[in-house]
């Protein structure tokens, strides 16, 4: 119905609530002579009369106005209750996010204290939460089906996109239990030349931050790599068989995999895998924008 026509239902529920023109008129702040008429445009748009007059000013309601009464307060109801989820959704209250990340971000935390913390701030909100890889994540967005994605941090970010880092992961040794080095609490980087490695993907390893670069920060050498695997989770289990060793984030120690043993490198400076926030430029969702804004404000703070 139009908005007159919603009105009329608020002049017709004070009035019945009344049951007196004058005292209705003065809570809707307007003359009687105008409520009168109101009530009378009501009724001929029904077709149907609502109320009978008992003298000037006092009525009481039809058995059809009864019935109307109840329909008339349910149309305000939901009139409001719409208003109020739009405003609430203007100001980024409720909505729906969907939301990637990889396996280290939920391992390491972030997502219990950085996604779990915003749904705490804003219950409005549906989070919808993906586990998948970098690149996917980065598809995704593009393709519009993420909103957000938490990956390991580009070397540039494609068109249409930016981001930023919101955490360090320092990183570690993972080796087979019966290692050489598994003995040490502490491993030297010098020690891990002509070691055979396992990484991830050439895919990965191209266009964004490598494991590798970790070991080539604190040692000077470049790791050879002896086998690739899809993700970190396959990286474990080759080491498991005894395939190689690997550095990864230490996040993944939380990982109880058979055979292996996590060791820090002795170095002053731990190399560190940096995680970030990648999203759409230009985001106009007042929910996404909530977001950033909390990322933002929390980023590395961790």
């Amino acid at each position: 119905m139009r908005e007159i026509e919603t009105r009329l239902f608020r002049y017709f529920v004070a009035l019945a609530e009344e049951q007196h023109f004058g005292r209705a008129a003065v809570n809707l702040d307007i003359s009687p002579p105008t409520l009168t008429n109101q009530i009378q445009k009501l009724e001929s748009h029904l077709k149907v009369k609502l109320v009978e007059r008992r003298g000037n000013t006092h009525v009481e309601l039809t058995e059809a106005g009864k019935r109307f009464l109840e329909r008339a307060r349910n149309v305000l109801r939901e009139a409001a209750e719409a208003e109020a989820v739009a405003q609430q959704a203007a100001r980024g209250e409720t909505g729906r996010l969907e939301i990637g990340f990889m396996a280290i971000v939920s391992l390491s935390g972030i997502v219990a204290e950085l996604i779990g913390g915003f749904r705490n701030q804003n219950p409005g909100i549906d989070l919808i939460l993906r586990s998948t890889v970098t690149v996917e994540q980065i598809n995704a967005i593009l393709g519009r089906t993420l909103d957000f994605g938490f990956v390991r941090q580009p070397d540039y970010y494609p068109i249409g996109l930016q981001g930023f880092v919101v955490s360090r992961q320092t990183m570690v040794l993972a080796l087979p239990r019966q290692h050489r080095l598994a003995n040490q609490k502490c491993v030297e980087p010098s020690a891990l030349r002509g070691e055979s490695f396992i990484s991830t993907s050439p895919a990965l390893d191209v266009g964004f931050w490598s494991h590798l670069h970790a070991i080539e920060s604190v040692s000077g050498f470049t790791p050879t790599v002896v086998r690739r695997a899809k993700d970190v989770m396959s990286i474990l289990a080759c080491v498991s068989a005894g395939q190689g060793i690997a550095i990864i984030s230490k996040g993944f120690m939380n990982v109880h995999m058979p055979n292996v043993v996590y060791r820090d490198l002795k170095t002053d400076t731990p190399p560190t895998a940096p995680i970030a926030l990648v999203y759409r430029k230009n985001e106009t969702s007042p929910a996404a924008q909530a977001f950033l804004k909390y990322i933002r404000k929390r980023a590395l703070s961790r």
